[in-house]
């Protein structure tokens, strides 16, 4: 009786950025995860049957840091809108270089996908639907998220550099200016 292989999917997903990062997502096929893994076609097949499977896996990899630091700071300070927006700051301001770059690659490789598409409008919809724009609290909580957007965005494009200090001063300020 053979032994049972076992697919490492990590294995896989970090083979699959590896392939959108290095060569764009056209590129991304089972073949070419298969050739970077060092695995078969049918090894790739077996955990993820579908290519969107694949892609919205990956993409969910990305974003479970910032879901998992945004949850733990609601458990800790309590879940109102002005707290979500905190956690969402402090979340952006804790991700490496690295990591940003790679989800700005992999959203912008992605992004006419339609699934990926509706997943990113409902969660920019919830966010901006949990403060009333209409008073100055959440106008401030609407601009905290529209500059912690802009300085992801332009550090995820490499648009600009910012050092390590000045990333954090940047928060700093969102939070000082806007939040608290």
């Amino acid at each position: 009786m053979g032994r049972h292989k076992t697919i490492d999917r990590e294995l896989l997903l970090n083979a699959a950025e590896a392939v959108v990062l290095r060569s764009g997502a056209g590129s991304l096929t089972f073949d070419a995860v298969a050739s970077e893994a060092g695995v078969s076609k049918g090894g790739v097949l077996y955990a993820f049957a579908t290519k969107d499977e694949l892609i919205d896996a990956m993409l969910r990899r990305v974003m479970a840091s910032y879901d998992h630091y945004v949850e733990d700071f609601l458990a800790r300070q309590g879940d109102t809108p002005k707290n979500r927006i905190h956690a969402y700051i402090e979340a952006n301001r804790n991700e490496d270089t690295e990591v940003i770059q790679r989800a700005v690659a992999l959203m912008v490789s992605f992004m006419r996908a339609p699934v990926f598409q509706s997943e990113t409008s409902t969660f920019y919809k919830n966010l901006f639907s949990m403060f009333d724009a209409s008073s100055l609290a959440g106008r401030r909580l609407r601009l905290a998220l529209l500059a912690t957007e802009g300085t992801f965005t332009l550090k995820g494009f490499g648009f600009y550099e910012f050092s390590d200090q000045e990333w954090q001063e940047i928060h700093d300020d969102i939070l000082s200016l806007l939040i608290t």
